[in-house]
């Protein structure tokens, strides 16, 4: 048993891959031998261990490959603006502008809400201030 247990650990757990004769010898002391069963069984299990370890390794390598690619074309991206401090401070003031022209727009375009005839005149008090000097 304990050569049948040592070719397990060097060959591995599936018998169709060992040498023909130690195969068919594999094979033999399986079907009739408990405790080969279970040792080969656990060498299985042992295997698929393995199997999904080494399957996840690699996702996780990959998964890191990909994040490294992304922040590398992020950063060659943003790169442009950041080296330069002449095109940075140009991004900043066409960012000015537009927010200048946004609030111009809008303010064009909304109406001021008209007083209620109970509420007194927004422009009664400088008419008043006018009218004292």
């Amino acid at each position: 048993m304990d050569h049948f247990a040592e070719r397990l650990d060097a060959l591995g757990p599936d018998v169709a891959r060992w040498p023909a004769a130690e195969a068919e010898e594999a094979r033999a002391l399986i079907a009739r031998s408990a405790e080969a069963r279970r040792l080969h069984a656990e060498a299985l299990r042992l295997a698929e261990i393995v199997a999904e370890a080494a399957e996840a390794a690699v996702l996780n390598g990959f998964a890191f490959r990909v994040v490294a690619d992304v922040q590398s074309r992020r950063s060659d991206r943003l790169g442009w603006l950041f080296d330069s401090p002449r095109r940075f401070a140009l991004a900043g003031a066409s960012f000015c502008v537009a927010a200048l022209a946004l609030g111009v727009a809008i303010g064009a375009v909304t109406v001021p809400a008209q007083a209620d005839d109970g509420d007194a005149d927004l422009a009664s008090p400088l008419v008043s201030l006018e009218t004292d000097i």
